[in-house]
């Protein structure tokens, strides 16, 4: 199998190396023909024009890593010509454009897959597991906060930018799609556009999720908490690979004094050390072989879009 990384911009190159390192690397193509040129010398690949990619027939894929707004056109594109798709976040700027593609993929037979890179994290995969397996009990509260002084932009605000694998990943753990969403943000820098966000959601089940986005904290924090009947789970990315995945078990006990909470001692979990975007990467590549449906395919991006869609539109709400 051979596929096409459209997009060599700084993320584009992490995704042009992993292919190469997964031996599926076939061209390069980016709308700077010197910054594919570079690529395609690194990697021995040909640098090609997306007309030239999308009509190579011993390219099998692309993998589309370009503009948020141009995802969907160079979507709809690659399955005219009958190319398997993996595609980074944003699928498309709303829900509306987002439906339309999803019934272009329905009337294919092409893999589509939606680059929500955590869910392929080695840290997540235990986590989900230990949570599918009842270990924990029934989940109570998840909260996830991805902080950091980090790069301030002026198109999309900061939960659209940061939020989306904190969505995917709660989406995951909860089974379903939020009741209910809340939302509050805070436009410091460029008038309309959220700095900081705090949303809510709210499910069915009982279930209280809490995502925190900001790029104007003076730390990084990038931190997935799960709390559940009779224990809690704490995926931190920021720390080294040994601490990644840590667990702590609790119980609630009724005294006549009043309920008193325990902990037992916090404990590290191992985990397999591999890079989440190679995992990805080797599953969408499977999903093209086998011709299976991808983990993160067409139904999660929905799933995801419209929640991030209903938080949207109460953010812009607050800033108008």
């Amino acid at each position: 199998m051979h596929v096409a990384v459209v997009g060599c911009g700084a993320w584009g190159l992490n995704l042009v190396r992993t292919c190469a390192e997964l031996g599926v690397l076939g061209a390069v193509v980016d709308a700077d023909p010197a910054a594919a040129q570079r690529q395609a010398a690194a990697w021995a690949v040909p640098a090609l024009s997306l007309q030239q990619a999308l009509e190579e027939a011993r390219l099998d894929a692309v993998i589309v890593a370009t503009p948020a707004t141009t995802h969907a056109a160079i979507c709809r594109q690659a399955l005219d010509h009958g190319k398997d798709v993996f595609v980074e976040k944003p699928l498309a700027l709303d829900l509306a454009e987002a439906q339309v593609l999803a019934a272009a993929v329905r009337r294919s037979d092409r893999v589509v897959m939606v680059g929500h890179l955590l869910r392929y994290h080695p840290a997540f995969e235990a986590l989900a597991a230990i949570v599918a397996g009842g270990e924990i009990g029934a989940l109570r509260l998840v909260t996830a906060s991805r902080l950091s002084l980090g790069r301030v932009r002026v198109h999309e605000n900061a939960f659209l930018s940061l939020s989306p694998h904190d969505v995917s990943m709660i989406l995951a753990l909860a089974g379903a799609a939020p009741d209910r969403v809340d939302a509050v943000g805070r436009a410091f820098i460029t008038p309309g556009v959220v700095d900081e966000a705090q949303v809510d959601l709210g499910f069915a089940s009982g279930l209280h999720a809490h995502l925190a986005a900001s790029w104007l904290s003076p730390f990084k924090e990038q931190r997935l908490v799960v709390v559940g009947e009779t224990g809690a789970l704490v995926f931190d990315d920021v720390r080294p690979w040994p601490e990644k995945l840590m667990r702590r078990d609790h119980a609630v006990t009724t005294t006549a004094a009043g309920p008193i909470a325990a902990g037992g001692e916090p404990r590290f979990l191992d985990l397999a050390v591999e890079p989440p975007l190679t995992r990805e990467i080797r599953h969408f590549v499977e999903c093209c072989r086998n011709r299976t449906t991808p983990l993160t395919g067409i139904d999660e991006a929905l799933r995801v879009q419209g929640v991030l869609e209903r938080a949207q539109s109460i953010l812009q709400r607050s800033t108008t």
